[in-house]
């Protein structure tokens, strides 16, 4: 691929012509072209050691690091993450009774990150405010049970506007302890 490990071939660049890659460095349209990450303009063959994405590059399967993180260009150490990791990590994961919550979380996760990378950019902005948002401050606010129930309100309302089937019977296999990760482990 042209520009190989450049900001040409980073998914968080985008071609100002529309044109498409590669570009000729001795062609007068040889531009540059829009970082979406840090909301610059950089030529295709300029270098990115921080957020550099590969074109076409897997979706971690986490729909909420798609939509902080790859969407709204939030850092993946954010308050936002972190405050939603630790529900997970030391609520979730610790108690037998989350085990369907963090299930859906990863049976469909992934096709909610998926579908979430097409949106418009006002939209993701939207199911934050709206929706993730608030189950920060509940978490905040150690109001647990509260958060829970309205992520699983925002999973279930993104995997209905999606069309999203969420599968009913959890394998006997899957391990509730380290789920939650936007993928069956």
């Amino acid at each position: 691929m042209a520009y190989e490990g450049r900001c040409g071939s980073c998914e968080n660049f985008e071609d100002p012509k529309g044109r498409g890659i590669p570009y000729d460095t001795g062609n007068p349209c040889y531009v540059k072209g829009f970082c979406t990450w840090y909301k610059v303009y950089y030529y295709p063959d300029d270098k990115c050691d921080t957020h550099y994405r590969k074109r076409g590059s897997a979706s971690s399967g986490c729909y909420i690091t798609t939509m902080c993180h790859s969407i709204l260009g939030m850092s993946d150490k954010s308050d936002t993450m972190q405050t939603v990791r630790s529900l997970r990590d030391n609520v979730m994961q610790k108690d037998k009774k989350y085990e369907r919550a963090l299930y859906e979380y990863d049976s469909i996760g992934p096709q909610i990150a998926e579908r979430l990378k097409t949106e418009d950019k006002k939209v993701v902005k939207g199911i934050y405010n709206i929706h993730l948002l608030p189950i920060v401050k509940l978490i905040k606010k150690q109001k647990n049970e509260e958060a829970i129930n309205r992520y699983r309100i925002m999973t279930y309302m993104l995997a209905d506007m999606y069309g999203i089937e969420i599968k009913s019977t959890i394998p006997e296999d899957y391990d509730y302890t380290k789920g939650g990760h936007g993928k069956i482990k």
